[in-house]
């Protein structure tokens, strides 16, 4: 089933987006800053992910500013929290 951005977004203030150029992955926000994690601390954070690339709702138009591409299913759930609306080019 699709995870829904917008509500993850909401529900995790202080989450982490990792945006590449084809790719993105949000994590909760960390327990401590990373220099006070121990290795396995830090590794069991980064296995938390919430949500990726490909298991949300697809949000906009599907061109340039949406969709798993520089984090354009990011900015979609942005916008609809925001209230604005995000066009592509």
């Amino acid at each position: 089933m699709a995870k829904d951005l917008v509500q993850l977004i909401r529900d995790n203030p202080g989450a982490v987006f990792t945006v590449d150029n084809d790719c993105w992955w949000m994590l909760p926000a960390p327990p401590k800053g990373a220099e006070e994690m121990t290795d396995d601390e830090w590794d069991r954070y980064n296995d938390a992910t919430l949500a990726r690339d490909g298991e949300v709702i697809p949000l906009g138009d599907g061109g340039y500013g949406s969709g798993c591409s520089y984090g354009g299913d990011i900015l979609q759930a942005l916008a609809v929290i925001a209230g604005v609306k995000v066009e592509s080019v």
